[in-house]
């Protein structure tokens, strides 16, 4: 006996034929389109046996070299009448592809019109021969196969189903590279196993398309260790075979030495098929559990990256859009609650252009019944339970427009703070048991995040009005508005903008602006609030100040990047500045920006010895000074704002 890769991959193929050819004689009911698969699938099932006992040497190599010759041939007459059973075709002539089957039967097996001779050399190699007039005898049968792939493919593009499309997919496949397969049989390659290998493959593809999308409606429930313990038997087969080869090339070798070099290959072998192994089980995880996987990868991939975000918004865009790439749902949308009013509100929206303009009010009963049961709820209970009839029609038309399917309540120790709702699924399917489980585990994941964000904004807003507060009291010891640094930091965060900083950046400038005087709080109030020009040693005492304001907020985290700003906002752009009298780039962007906004104020202020300047001649002013006190990008860009009449210009 002959044992190879070759005789490996036939019984492999006939194995997982012999299976699906009793999985399709059980199932119910056992309709005609059935019946005919089977027949197809027991044609190759006898071309795998078949192939199997010519390769192996234990019987006659010429008879059951003709078996598998044979039985492809067979195998596209059974094929024809699957199709056209699939799609309901009549074709007058198509008994007569009965006849064929039969003549060819007769002719392969019991004449050498069609074989000549085959054998096995001395290394196991087939060595065949074909007749002359085989391809004569072919050439219909490969006719029948053309035509049925040229109808599966027609009514692949015809159906709309996204689940029937799949099915007709992997059986063009699989017929397509069984055709490509027994072609080679016929190329100066045909002594190479292809045709073996290539319905090995084909096998393995109606398996799967039968296990992941339920061919012919047969539904098969596979534990997750049935199909671990497969792979394990495999790759035992592949253990044996191996052990095998090698012996046979190490056969002067006897007794003892049998035993050791078995122990030897046996360890090698276990010790290289183990992270096989493992590796064929992940992709079981992936292929026959895709839906499973793919949605927990992307509860994972959330998790760690919603951990790292605080911005509300921010968060709902990447949770919808992950659920809508991995679960292929049309549309989807994210309410949260506002605080004040109750009411819940659109924050994020995603997928086909769906609007979901009015939330949903406190009272709403989806809102109420969410706030009670914390449960999901889908459209046949919103469309039965008699709770829902109260909403109002405009209320009712808006869910229907948005062909909302599922709705997932976003609980946070026991508020509902959100809701997530979700359209229809691209394949029509409705959610599964699973998917609604793996739903509420993002639900509990969403509402923490959430939350957590929510949380942060308050402490932010917090901070900000103790920031304002701060600002403000300085102001009054320093100028008739107490709101002077807060137009300050808005027309700031205004000019930042317009020079293309990130949001991080228009922040801190923002902060910068507000802070930018608190050095004052050192500074006397003889000399703030004196009514006349100031002495040169009050103007030293004055120019302490940034310096002062910058090492009073220094220990404060939050505020560690607007230090250097408040620090540096008397710098000059030429390097005549104080506190350090640092040039050009090297003083903070936000610095440079809060010089030239500063500097508007200061020109627009009434102070006691000075009337306020008109806005051209503050553009002059600025304009003179470009390149010498200020960033000349900086000054280009606020007399844009300028100049586009800023409702926040005093």
């Amino acid at each position: 006996m002959y044992l190879n890769v070759s005789t490996l991959i036939t019984i492999i193929a006939t194995l997982t034929y012999g299976v699906i050819f009793t999985l399709v004689m059980v199932s119910k009911p056992l309709n005609r389109l059935k019946k005919v698969f089977a027949f197809y699938m027991l044609t190759m099932s006898v071309w795998s046996v078949s192939a199997f006992l010519t390769i192996s040497g234990l019987v006659n190599v010429l008879v059951w070299f003709k078996v598998m010759t044979v039985s492809p041939l067979i195998g596209t007459v059974a094929i024809f009448f699957f199709v056209q059973t699939l799609f309901g075709l009549r074709r007058k002539w198509a008994l007569y592809t009965i006849l064929y089957g039969i003549l060819v039967i007769y002719i392969t097996l019991f004449t050498s019109i069609a074989v000549h001779s085959a054998s096995l050399d001395q290394t196991g190699q087939l060595q065949y021969e074909l007749g002359q007039y085989f391809l004569v005898l072919a050439t219909p049968a490969y006719s029948l196969v053309l035509l049925s792939l040229n109808d599966l493919i027609r009514g692949f593009y015809r159906t709309r189903d996204a689940q029937h499309r799949n099915r007709i997919r992997y059986l063009i496949i699989g017929l397509s590279i069984t055709v490509i397969g027994t072609l080679t049989n016929f190329t100066p390659i045909g002594r190479y196993p292809f045709d073996i290998a290539a319905t090995g493959v084909t096998a393995l593809l109606i398996a799967y398309a039968i296990l992941r999308h339920q061919l012919l409606d047969i539904r098969v429930v596979v534990r997750l260790g049935l199909l671990y313990s497969i792979t394990t038997a495999v790759f035992g087969l592949v253990y044996y075979v191996t052990i095998s080869l090698v012996i046979n090339l190490f056969q002067l070798i006897s007794g003892k030495g049998v035993f050791f070099v078995s122990i030897l290959v046996g360890t090698l072998t276990a010790f290289l098929l183990s992270p096989l192994r493992n590796l064929a089980q992940a992709w079981i995880d992936r292929i026959f559990y895709r839906d499973k996987y793919n949605a927990e990868k992307m509860l994972q991939r959330l998790s760690e990256t919603t951990a790292s975000l605080l911005d509300i918004k921010k968060i709902t865009r990447v949770i919808l859009s992950e659920i809508t790439e991995t679960l292929h749902i049309e549309h989807g949308a994210i309410l949260i609650k506002n605080i004040e009013s109750g009411k819940f509100q659109v924050i994020s929206e995603i997928g086909e252009e769906k609007y979901f303009p009015a939330g949903f009010r406190a009272d709403h009963p989806i809102v109420l019944w969410m706030t009670n049961k914390n449960q999901l709820l889908n459209r046949n209970e919103l469309i039965m339970r008699p709770a829902f009839k109260s909403m109002w029609q405009e209320e009712k038309d808006e869910l229907e427009k948005f062909n909302a399917q599922l709705f997932l309540p976003l609980n946070s120790k026991g508020d509902l703070i959100g809701i997530i709702v979700l359209g229809k699924k691209l394949s029509f399917q409705p959610y599964t048991q699973d998917e609604q489980l793996i739903f509420s585990t993002l639900a509990n994941q969403t509402a923490v995040a959430i939350e957590n964000a929510r949380l942060y904004d308050e402490l932010r807003g917090s901070f900000i009005q103790t920031v304002i507060a701060l600002a403000n009291a300085i102001d009054i010891r320093d100028t008739y508005t107490n709101t002077h640094s807060q137009q300050i930091a808005s027309l700031a965060a205004k000019t930042a903008r317009a020079l293309g900083c990130s949001p991080e950046e228009v922040n801190e400038i923002h902060l910068g602006g507000l802070l930018h005087d608190i050095g004052k709080i050192g500074i006397p109030d003889t000399i703030l609030q004196k009514p006349t020009k100031l002495e040169e040693a009050e103007w030293e005492i004055v120019r302490t100040h940034p310096k002062l304001g910058a090492e009073l907020i220094s220990p404060i985290k939050r505020l560690a990047g607007v230090s250097p700003m408040i620090e540096s906002s008397h710098e000059r752009y030429d390097g005549l500045g104080y506190p350090s009298g640092i040039k050009g780039d090297d003083i903070p962007l936000g610095a440079r920006i809060i010089s030239v906004v500063d500097s508007y104020s200061a020109m627009r202020d009434k102070r006691p010895y000075k009337e306020p300047y008109e806005c051209d001649q503050i553009i002059d002013e600025l304009k003179r000074n470009s390149g010498k006190m200020y960033d000349p990008r900086v000054v280009e860009a606020f007399l844009k704002i300028m100049q586009n009449g800023d409702k926040e210009l005093p």
